[in-house]
């Protein structure tokens, strides 16, 4: 094996390239770890609720607590109040505006394959143009991370938007 990879500068580029590969895809692995861990914290320090009941809280007490933090120590939050819907609208953003498009069969991404059934599928290139068209470009529904154009929200302009989009 070690003869036949001195011998064939091609293979031996290949492995090279699958390790960089392997080693980015450990790296992301291993933030996504930090960053998971880092939320367990959150709901553990500063929510008050302890580990062993993690799966057990329903959203509102969770949510409850959160709002209740927020009036004892402010978060990094631009406003002195938190309500419910600002709590919704930081967790519910692009990937969900995604998820409800297909819910609502605006996105063409449910397909019928034989011996399955209809399946959905949404691979990473068609997911980064939508979110490019949709949520970060020239014509985006989104004027900055946290807010909607104007001219979104009115009803009687959409039909226009989406015709220009």
């Amino acid at each position: 094996c070690p003869r036949r990879l001195r011998g064939s500068g091609w293979l031996l580029f290949l492995l090279v390239l699958a390790g960089a590969v392997w080693l980015c895809r450990l790296v992301t692995a291993l933030r996504r770890l930090v960053g998971y861990w880092e939320i367990r914290s959150f709901y553990i320090r500063a929510l008050g609720i302890p580990a062993e009941e993690l799966c057990n809280h329903s959203w509102q007490s969770v949510q409850a607590r959160l709002l209740a933090l927020q009036r004892r120590q402010p978060l990094c939050v631009p406003r002195r109040e938190l309500t419910e819907l600002d709590i919704h609208h930081r967790i519910l953003r692009f990937r969900n505006y995604t998820v409800a498009m297909v819910n609502k069969s605006l996105l063409p991404v449910r397909f019928r394959l034989p011996l399955l059934g209809p399946v959905v599928f949404l691979t990473r290139g068609l997911q980064f143009n939508l979110e490019l068209l949709l949520f970060r470009g020239p014509a985006a529904l989104f004027q900055n991370t946290w807010s909607l154009r104007p001219q979104v929200k009115r009803a009687g302009a959409r039909r226009a938007l989406a015709r220009g989009l």
